[in-house]
């Protein structure tokens, strides 16, 4: 199982939020169930253009 970090930004929010899964199609699909259970840290972004959304995802090397 791996762990991965995804940092989501729109409409002047930050989302980060870390899952597990086997693979990143399975990463992707847990970030969104996730997401809309409300899980994650929200904190206000004002440095991105509130009209675009931004998704990053990486894989995190957890020891």
């Amino acid at each position: 199982m791996k762990s991965y970090r995804f940092t989501a930004r729109y409409a002047g929010q930050r989302i980060v939020l870390d899952v597990k899964a086997v693979d990143d199609d399975e990463a992707k699909n847990n970030f969104i169930k996730e997401l809309r259970e409300g899980r994650g840290t929200w904190s206000k972004e004002i440095t991105y253009s509130p009209s675009k959304v931004f998704l990053t995802y990486e894989e995190l090397n957890v020891s």
